[in-house]
């Protein structure tokens, strides 16, 4: 049974190499020209006003309570003092 999302091994498809390159300097073309990412236009010291779950097994979880007490903050204190760090450094890897 042949996948639905597969080409039949029997039929290749020509690609014009010329058309190939000027697609993929056009996809990079398209990222330069955006405008500015959509966080910016919010101010990051604003205060939190939305939630996200982060699933954690025991064995995380159990850290993050031990985090909390050793510097009693809350659970939710630490993971945003590690994440939004962690998530702004993402973020400027992979726009450079």
């Amino acid at each position: 049974m042949m996948n639905r999302f597969s080409l039949p091994k029997d039929e290749e498809t020509d690609v014009d190499a010329d058309a190939l390159r000027k697609f993929a300097s056009g996809a990079k073309e398209h990222r330069i020209k955006q405008g500015p990412p959509p966080w910016e236009q919010h101010d990051p010291t604003e205060l939190p006003k939305h939630n996200v779950s982060v699933r954690l097994n025991d064995y995380h979880l159990e850290m993050l309570r031990y985090l909390a007490q050793l510097e009693d903050r809350s659970q939710q204190k630490i993971l945003r003092d590690i994440l939004l760090p962690a998530i702004e450094k993402k973020v400027k890897e992979l726009s450079n």
